[in-house]
Parts: C-alpha cells; structure tokens; sequence
C-alpha cells in the first residue's frame, strides 16, 4: 500500500502557521523595548483612565535622553521629557502621561535601568519617541 503524503505547499502553510503560533503564544508585549539601544521608539500608547499598554526601555549607555510625544509637538502642548542615565540613578523609574504631559518630566536611572511610561489620557494617543 503506498503512503500518502501532503504536498509541498501543506507543508510550508503549516511551517508559517506553527512559526506565527509559536510567535503569538511566545511573543513579548509590542510596547516592551526589551532589546538595549539609545533610541526611544515607542508605538503608539492609547490612554485610558485605568491605564494603558506600558513601554518599557532598558538603558545601557550613560547619557542624556531627551524625548517628545509625536502627536503633540506643537508649542500649545510641549509635551517633553529627559531620562539622564548614570551611576547616581535609581534601578527604574515610572513615568505617567496625562493631560498631555510626562510626570515626572525627568527621571535618572543608572545603566542597565529601566524607565516604565504608561499613557492615562482616555482615549488620547501619546508616543516616547527620541529627539
């Protein structure tokens, strides 16, 4: 009796379907930049009263961040904020944004720190995106 067997495509199509499975199931949060870099590129943040998805960034390199909300660079808002990295900082800090603002504004953390921001202005978008 001879064995049948799935064509070549079935095989591909279940590849892709067992790779995005395992992605899905395995990924880590969009919001969360767990790889280090000296950039700060989030996406975007939607508010919530409650609290919406963090984005968390690892700092490695000692330095001076200085970051703004894309949506909101116009003057009316100001909508800036600074992470200084360095040996005298904290382990992490937490960084609301509300009513168009970044509170605290400036946090120092020390390298290898991690900063936390998390959007509470319901239904609003904010960004933490590097100069």
């Amino acid at each position: 009796m001879a064995t049948v067997c799935p064509r070549p495509r079935q095989f591909v199509l279940l590849a892709v379907l067992s790779i995005a499975l395992s992605l899905v199931s395995c990924g880590e949060d969009k919001s969360t930049n767990s790889t280090p870099r000296d950039v700060l590129d989030s996406p975007a943040l939607l508010g919530s009263t409650t609290g919406s998805q963090n984005y968390i960034h690892l700092f490695v390199t000692a330095g001076v961040y200085t970051y703004h909300c894309k949506y909101h660079q116009i003057s009316t808002y100001g909508e800036t904020g600074t992470v200084a990295v360095n040996d005298g900082g904290s382990d992490s800090a937490f960084v609301t944004i509300f009513q168009g603002a970044y509170n605290p504004s400036s946090v120092a953390v020390r390298p290898g720190g991690q900063v936390r921001w998390q959007n509470f202005d319901d239904g609003v978008h904010h960004t933490v995106t590097s100069d």
